[in-house]
C-alpha cells in the first residue's frame, strides 16, 4: 500500500474516485450483502473521501466532530489560511485567532494537546501505520478530545484501512437504516453486529454509506 505523502494542501475536492483497492473491497460487499448494490444504481459513481496522512488531516477531522461536512470545511480551510497546519503554529496559537476561524472551545483545547503530545514526542503519527487497527486508535485516543470515532475517522480516510468502520457516525447510522428501511437508527453495537459478515471490508460499507447519505441529504 502506498500512502500519500503529508502536506499542509487539501485535495482539489474533498470527493474523489475510489482507488482500486476500495473498489475491489466493494464488490466483496455488494456480492456478500446485494442490498448495497442498489447504492450505485441510486446515486451514480462512488465518490469518497480520501486525505494525505499526517497532523493537518488529523486536525481537519477533528474539526469536523459532530458537525456537517460543508460546515467542517469551510472552517478547516479558514484555519489554513490564518496559519501553518503544523505543531508549532496551533500550539502557540492565541486563543481568539483558532476561535475566529471557527473552533469551539474544546476542539481548541484537542488541537492544542495534540499538538503538545507530538511536539514532546508523547504521540508519533508517523508510527500509526505501523499499528494494528486497535493499537493505532489506542495511540490517538490517548489524547482527550479525540474519540473513536476520530481515530477511526483517520485509519480509513488517511491510512486506507479498509477495515475500520466508524460505526458511531450519525450519517452511516442513518443511511444504513434507510438501505435496509429499519424501523430505528442502529446504535454502534447493532451496527457492528449486522455488519460483522463483512469484516474486513468495512471501510467500504461505511464509503458505501456516506455516498449514499450524500444522496438522501440532496433529495
Amino acid at each position: 500500500m502506498t500512502l500519500m505523502p503529508p502536506t499542509n494542501k487539501p485535495p482539489a475536492t474533498e470527493l474523489l474516485p475510489p482507488s482500486p483497492a476500495l473498489r475491489q473491497a466493494v464488490a466483496v460487499v455488494c456480492d456478500r450483502d446485494p442490498s448495497f448494490q442498489t447504492i450505485a444504481a441510486q446515486t451514480g459513481p462512488l465518490t469518497v473521501r480520501t486525505w494525505a496522512v499526517g497532523f493537518p488531516s488529523l486536525v481537519r477531522i477533528i474539526v469536523g466532530q459532530q458537525l456537517s461536512a460543508k460546515a467542517a470545511q469551510a472552517i478547516f480551510q479558514r484555519l489554513r489560511l490564518a496559519m501553518a497546519l503544523t505543531p508549532d503554529a496551533i500550539a502557540t496559537a492565541p486563543e481568539v485567532t483558532l476561535k475566529q476561524a471557527g473552533l469551539s472551545r474544546a476542539k481548541i483545547a484537542t488541537c492544542q494537546l495534540l499538538s503538545a503530545a507530538i511536539l514532546a514526542h508523547d504521540l508519533d503519527l508517523d508510527t500509526l501505520a505501523t499499528l494494528s487497527d486497535k493499537a493505532a486508535i489506542a495511540h490517538l485516543t490517548q489524547i482527550k478530545g479525540i474519540g473513536v470515532w476520530t481515530a477511526e475517522v483517520y485509519l480509513l480516510f488517511c491510512l486506507q484501512r479498509l477495515s475500520s468502520f466508524p460505526a458511531s457516525d450519525l450519517a452511516i447510522q442513518v443511511g444504513y437504516q434507510r438501505l435496509k428501511h429499519l424501523e430505528h437508527r442502529p446504535t454502534r453495537r447493532e451496527l457492528l453486529a449486522t455488519t460483522e459478515p463483512l469484516h474486513p471490508y468495512r471501510g467500504a460499507v461505511a464509503h458505501l454509506l456516506w455516498h449514499y447519505y450524500r444522496h438522501l441529504a440532496r433529495k
